[in-house]
């Protein structure tokens, strides 16, 4: 019997550890987009005048903005940048119709911002600001 009793609790101590640590590893879809709420910018590798700054709001609007061309060009997008089952589903509203993209989030802390879309890792985004 008390052999029977320290298995039984040996189990329910490796099922608590187990669940513990899937809550900690796995971040709720509202604490993503609490995170993801702030400004964000990186400099294109390929052309590093070119910088994108995204500044994300707590309900998950956003406004991009793409500047440094020759030219003096800048690409502004809006849009909504929500997250479910622990995917930032990013809309762009102010194209021709709503375009949707799924991005995976690699790496995100208060800091640092890496998502991959279509398989390929973007440049890290770093916030400066909440």
């Amino acid at each position: 019997m008390k052999k029977l009793s320290i298995i039984g609790l040996a189990v329910v101590l490796v099922v608590v550890i187990a669940l513990l640590w899937i809550h900690f590893k796995h971040p709720s879809d509202r604490q993503i987009q609490r995170e993801l709420a702030g400004t964000w910018y990186f400099t294109w590798p390929k052309s590093p005048r070119l910088t994108t700054t995204n500044v994300i709001a707590p309900d998950g609007s956003y406004v991009s903005q793409i500047s440094g061309f020759q030219n003096g060009k800048t690409i502004r997008n809006e849009g909504t940048l929500i997250v479910r089952d622990g995917v930032v589903i990013a809309t762009v509203t102010n194209e021709s119709g709503p375009q949707t993209m799924q991005l995976h989030i690699i790496r995100l802390d208060s800091h640092e911002l890496i998502w991959s879309y279509d398989g390929v890792i973007e440049p890290a985004f770093h916030k400066v600001g909440r």
